[in-house]
């Protein structure tokens, strides 16, 4: 017997984890189905067997009794049952609280019984596992752990498993992810290395012996990290020597991912089911989400039950006093009669229960079911159907509709969501010389900010290839067609091909072959396009031979092409952390290389530090083409590389190999590894990509910034391309002061920093009025908002929240996916408003599930982001029709239906509180008591929700930009009905509250006292109790029901059927019910009248007139009131519901918020004139004038005659060359106000001229160089201000100030 050895496996035993692992033996079905779960999944909530916590009816039961709405009215239901102390009888209360549960249940049980015929679909589904030496067929819930399984092609894995065979001979497959994380691009999966590798001297997997292959899997316990997983395959030979091989993520394929068609079948061992698989492991139920509204509603419902306590305390010691009087009535027996204490006792649980529907019973089901009829109408919405991706919208949130409504900030992920994320290669430099033309959107944008036209410098006859929009005339061929191979001809020729191939070579794109056709499978958009522009300039990547050979093809002069072969040792991969992705290669020559791409920030700090003259020369140039690159909006990458030492090689390829080996503490091992091999760079170039703004993102923007909206961008892009991008997506204008933070700021001065900024912006806004934004980087944000490393001030995020408060716009670059969260939760927390969040990667998730509303976008980054989301769309722009339609009409619908719920229960419940002063406080209901039980199941139930389903006040047209409102002014502003909630607040609700109060008076003792002195013509007996009641009951119907009339902006064939239906239902039920009650006498109540008298008192017309003049009364008010706010104060809503009124359509493109002043008074004579739109704040459409040089004059002849207040807020939004034609010069008066607490000083004179090369200073503020004037040949001669000799840029009085060496205010 041999000797039992065992290889050494790095395991970090500091961390425990060796003894965490689970063992699992690789065929033992016997052990393995006794020790772990089985693979059947159940994601119901709820089952059938009654004595099981999950029955249905249990489970349900327990979940709406968390409502504390339920459990008020089920201890009103079991008062009613105590024999003497309910006035309204004993199931009024219970039978509408079991309809309201009941209906729940049903929707809860439809959708739980839904997810039970997907689980079923599921588990049954059909597998193949090896056991008892054959292969069997079984179902999905059948497979165990350590069972062999075969999976076919365009099949889904059923279990987490460990890959052991391909077919293929370096162990190879491709599979798809996108029920993972969205993303629809293939993945390349190794086998096991141990299972595949004839070095190895166990034996190999045979596919026709499967149970040959024995051994021990280790791997840690289940967890959620799909992109994660540490364990070991331990396997003993022929001798008994065992040895130990690791197992990474790249061996395993996950439940939920699907084989790809290339591979025909490919065999694993099941390491994970069930239950315990990643994919399960991530669907957990998401933090329960509740809306500004409700948790408001909430709020009242405590101050209506204070107010039902005190109405109750009333009527109890009205009964005490009344009790102590009853003596002295002869026809009461003593006796029977309480002390007034105990009257009064027993009175107030009386009054409880006459009382309880003060709190509308009927409310949550209403708003539920309101709910979901408006989230399926933003399902079905065709304006916010991307066709393109055939995506539509979607709500999976339907408890946030009329959050969407009150929304204040919007943060927003840039790549992905406000651009398209498809990649064209348009620049790139190497060495000290940058290639291509052409220019992008945002660059367009920055030249007309500057008073340039920047046209496309491109021949019109070239051929474009999407991806590949590079044209430059010493690469590409100038006939047009589309060949790029002249960089051949280049002085620089071998330097350019070298730095193709390292394009070709350094990524981790799949290459996938189709006949002769090859089509690139990446990870990253980025990846994809740099691997199609190599192969556009001559050199195209041919996939690989195996896992450890890169084929390339590399065009030669003469339309020749040779094949290379780079051997790939390693591939240091991209993460967020890292910033950059490395492979160790060796060239066809033998050379060993480490080829490097990645962000600026962290490439050049690794750059070798001994350099020449010229390679620092060639490094500032590049600096240079990044900086211009950037504002053109461009994506870069640092393209160096490093020639390793062979034997310093061979002492860091172990460590490496131990780290990826390590278990327990891999990922900080391999980056520590990487670190220490990626140094000592060699700068070859640049390369610069476009991602196109997506459609409509500039109008988007406009309208959300015009509603009153503040726009957050977060983005890991650079500084100079968030800019450019702002500006180009109409986040930023020129009149607008920006602040920014120099690079010096420190740990030591950043809440200094802040304190000066925060002054400046309070001053600015509240004196001038200017608008504001902010843009601050990811290593500013550390030091502002902390980290798990640094130790802040927690002042700073103070500090930096009270400039935020003041700027309309704020963007956050070179963020971590960690801040995004933190600066949303820093909002969330500090400012009472509803904040959005917005993205469509997996980087996007954390902050879109901080945020109180999240919306992902479906886009090339997946569905990481959709899936984790509240809400769903295809393309940014929708955004404006989500919120600014939906979201205010339902923020809209939804206060209505609250309002008008309480109203319509206090107006009918009140009426009994008034009653108690005629029955002396004895508890005696004025109504039949299933009259009251249908009062909100049946007669006033559809009107409201039928309102808050389709009611609309205005027109989409005049709310969004879409196809259908090309010419129509818009009026976005009409979002602060929710964003500033106006129409549910503690005001608006008690009003509604004295308004209920009012008409229950009114619908009391109009009819009292309208019928105290009639009399049945046939009987000569007073009408009485019963009269009473029917007409004040019916009075209260009609009042309630036209009065949700009232509240309609609009009327469809829907609303019109549900309030009469509604009205009419209430004299069926008394046809039916009275009909029955004829018969069956044991339904008959003290305050029910008998059959005869119902038809009696409806054939008296003084009933009828009763009511009307009751209902007449009551609605006359308000009738009054809407025409008073419509006629004498009408807001912008009413002057545009005139206008369309009165206009036909085609009139109404002519309408504007410039002539809203104008037209109000004609569509209104008798109104006193306001001023309905305050100044414009959004950025104006700029006209461009044909003529040379026309914007120029304008803005001259502008800057010229303005007067310049303090502080500088004023920054023209042209500027002219040096050398214009056009001379200027003016009479401007300027102040600027230092942050400090120094006086203001004045600092331009009346009759200063303006030169090109100036600089200012004086003893309180400086204008440096970086912060430029610019003009024609001119001087300027001031007491306080001293010249010196400057080359500057452009007239920039507000930019640039600094305060005692501090970076104060830099405005754009």
């Amino acid at each position: 017997m041999g000797e039992d050895t065992t290889e050494p496996l790095l395991i970090d035993e500091d961390a425990g984890v060796e003894q965490d692992m689970r063992k699992i033996e690789i065929g033992n079905y016997a052990e393995n189905s006794k020790k772990y779960c089985s693979n059947e999944v159940m994601t119901s909530k709820y089952n059938l067997v009654p004595l099981s916590p999950k029955f249905f009816l249990w489970r349900n039961l327990w979940e709406q009794f968390h409502r504390y709405a339920n459990v008020y009215f089920l201890i009103v239901a079991s008062l009613q049952l105590i024999p003497g102390l309910s006035p309204t009888g004993k199931y009024t209360t219970l039978a509408p609280l079991a309809c309201v549960l009941f209906v729940s249940l049903v929707k809860d049980s439809h959708e739980d019984w839904q997810r039970h015929k997907r689980d079923r679909e599921t588990n049954n589904q059909p597998a193949r596992v090896f056991r008892v030496n054959s292969w069997m067929d079984v179902t999905w819930k059948e497979i165990c752990v350590g069972d062999i399984v075969e999976v076919p092609k365009e099949t889904e894995f059923a279990a987490d498993i460990l890959l052991l065979y391909t077919g293929s001979e370096k162990g190879h497959c491709h599979i798809q992810t996108a029920n993972l994380d969205g993303e629809t691009n293939l993945k390349l999966r190794k086998a096991h290395v141990d299972s595949i590798s004839s070095a190895s001297p166990l034996p190999r997997f045979d596919p026709k012996r499967p149970d040959s292959y024995t051994g021990i899997i280790a791997c840690k316990p289940p967890d959620e990290d799909m992109y994660k997983f540490e364990g070991y395959l331990e396997r003993k030979d022929s001798t008994k020597r065992t040895s130990r091989a690791p197992v990474d993520v790249e061996s395993v394929l996950l439940r939920g991912a699907r084989l790809g068609s290339s591979t025909p079948s490919v065999m694993g061992v099941v390491v994970y089911t069930g239950k315990e698989t990643k994919l399960m492991k991530n669907q957990k139920e998401s933090e329960m989400k509740t809306s500004q509204l409700e948790r408001s509603t909430n709020h009242q419902i405590f101050r209506i039950f204070a107010a039902q306590i005190m109405f109750c305390l009333v009527c109890a010691v009205g009964l005490g006093i009344a009790t102590s009087g009853f003596k002295n009535h002869w026809y009461l027996e003593p006796s029977n009669l309480d002390t007034p204490f105990v009257a009064g006792f027993v009175g107030f649980w009386t009054f409880v229960i006459l009382f309880n529907n003060l709190i509308p019973i009927s409310l949550y089901v209403s708003m539920e079911a309101v709910k979901l009829i408006q989230a399926d109408l933003i399902r079905s919405d065709i304006k916010m159907y991307y066709a393109e991706a055939d995506m539509p919208a979607k709500a999976d949130t339907s408890s946030l509709n009329e959050e969407l409504g009150q929304v204040q900030y919007v943060f927003s992920d840039k790549t992905g969501t406000l651009t398209c994320n498809i990649m064209d290669f348009l620049k790139f430099s190497v060495g000290d010389t940058a290639y291509g033309t052409g220019t992008t959107e945002i660059g367009r944008a920055a030249a007309a900010r500057a008073g340039n036209v920047l046209d496309d410098d491109r021949p019109s006859n070239i051929k474009l290839v999407k991806g590949f929009f590079f044209y430059d005339k010493r690469i590409s061929d100038e006939d047009g067609n589309g060949k790029n191979w002249n960089w051949m001809d280049q002085p620089n020729a071998s330097e350019l091909a070298y730095f193709f191939k390292v394009l070709a070579v350094c990524h981790t794109v799949v290459a996938e072959r189709n006949g002769k056709e090859i089509k690139y499978q990446a990870q990253s958009p980025d990846e994809n396009c740099l691997v199609n522009g190599a192969k556009y300039l001559g050199v195209e990547y041919m996939g690989t031979e195996g896992s450890e050979t890169v084929v390339i093809k590399v065009k030669q002069r003469g339309g020749s092409e040779i094949i290379e072969k780079w051997q790939l040792l390693h591939v240091l991969e991209f993460n967020s952390d890292r910033k950059r992705m490395s492979v160790v290669v060796r060239d066809p020559n033998g050379k060993l290389l480490l080829l490097c791409k990645g962000a600026d920030t962290v490439v050049y700090e690794r750059l070798r530090k001994s350099v020449t003259e010229r390679e620092l020369a060639i490094q500032e140039k590049n600096r240079d083409f990044l900086t211009r690159f950037a504002k053109d909006g461009l994506r870069t990458l640092v393209i160096a590389q490093a020639e390793l030492d062979e034997k310093e090689y061979l002492k860091w390829a172990p460590k490496y190999k131990k780290a990826t080996e390590n278990i327990g503490n891999r990922d900080k091992m391999v980056a520590e590894a990487a670190e220490e091999i990626e140094q000592n760079l060699d700068l070859l170039g640049t390369t610069a990509i476009e991602d196109k703004l997506q459609k409509g993102v500039p109008a988007t923007i406009e309208l959300l910034r015009t509603a009153g909206i503040n726009v957050w961008v977060l983005t890991g892009d650079k500084q100079e391309t968030a800019i450019n991008i702002g500006f180009a997506c109409a986040l930023l204008n020129n009149d607008m002061g920006l602040f920014k933070f120099h690079d010096s700021v420190t740990q030591s001065n950043i809440t200094q920093t802040l304190q000066n900024f925060a002054r400046d912006a309070d001053s600015v806004r509240r004196d001038y009025g200017q608008e504001l934004g902010i843009v601050v980087q990811g290593s500013t944000l550390q030091l502002i908002l902390g980290d798990q490393i640094n130790d802040v001030r927690p002042e700073n995020a103070t500090h930096f929240l009270n400039i935020a408060k003041h700027c309309k716009v704020v963007i956050c670059c070179r963020v971590t996916p960690g801040q995004k969260a933190q600066v949303v939760r820093l909002v969330k927390q500090n400012l009472d408003e509803v904040t959005l969040a917005i993205g469509d990667g997996a980087n996007d998730v954390s902050m879109i599930k901080e945020a109180h509303v999240g919306v992902g976008i479906s886009g090339l980054e997946g569905l990481q982001a959709a899936n984790a989301a509240d809400y769903a769309i295809g393309q940014f722009r929708y955004l404006q029709r989500l919120l600014l339609v939906h979201g205010r009409w339902n923020y809209r619908r939804n206060c209505k239906l609250i309002l008008y719920s309480f109203y319509k229960n206090i107006c009918l419940y009140l009426t009994q509180f008034w009653f108690c002063f005629y029955n002396s406080f004895t508890g005696q209901s004025l109504y039949d008591p299933w009259s009251l039980a249908g009062y909100n199941v049946i007669f006033t139930s559809l009107p409201i929700i039928g309102l808050a389903v389709f009611d609309r006040d205005i027109e989409p047209k005049r709310l969004v930009g879409d196809d259908d409102s090309a010419g129509i002014e818009q009026f976005p502003e009409l979002y602060d009905d929710g964003r500033k909630h106006k129409l549910f607040n503690t005001k608006v609700f008690w009003v509604f509250t004295l308004n209920a109060i009012m008409h229950s008076a009114i619908c009391l003792f109009v009819p009292r006292f309208s019928l105290d002195s009639m009399a049945d013509s046939d009987t000569g007996r007073a009408l009485g109790l019963a009269a009473q009641g029917l007409s004040s009951y019916t009075a209260v119907i009609f009042t309630v029901t036209l009065k949700c009339g009232f509240e309609h902006s609009s009327w469809t064939w829907v609303n019109i059927i549900l309030i009469v239906g509604s009205l009419a239902s209430w004299f069926v039920f008394l046809v039916i019910f009275f009909s029955i009650n004829k018969v069956n006498g044991t339904l008959v109540h003290t305050a029910t009248p008998s059959w005869y008298l119902v038809y009696r008192l409806f054939s008296l017309p003084v009933i009828w007139l009763a009511v009307f003049l009751t209902v007449t009364i009551a609605l006359l008010r308000d009738f009054g009131w809407k025409c008073f706010k419509r006629n004498f104060e009408p807001n912008l809503t009413h002057v545009i519901q005139a206008w369309e009124r009165k206009k036909t359509d085609g009139e109404i493109h002519d309408f504007d918020r410039h002539r809203l002043k104008n037209e109000a008074p004609k569509l209104f004579p008798r109104q006193m004139v306001k001023k309905y739109k305050k100044k414009d704040d959004r950025p104006q459409k700029e006209s461009v004038d044909p003529t040379p040089h026309a914007q120029e004059r304008q803005q001259l002849e502008y800057l010229a005659n303005m007067h310049l207040d303090a502080p500088w807020t004023q920054s023209p939004s042209r500027s002219v060359e040096s050398g214009s034609p056009f001379a200027m010069s003016g009479s401007l008066n300027g102040t600027y106000i230092p942050p400090g607490p120094s006086r203001p000083q004045p600092l331009l004179q009346s009759g200063n001229n303006f030169n090109s090369g100036v600089q200012m200073s004086s003893p309180h503020h400086s204008i440096n160089s970086h912060s430029q004037l610019m003009g024609s040949p001119a001087s300027l001669t001031s007491p306080t201000v001293t010249q010196s000799s400057a080359a500057l840029d452009n007239y920039r009085f507000n930019g640039g100030a600094t305060y005692h060496g501090t970076h104060i205010y830099d405005s754009m």
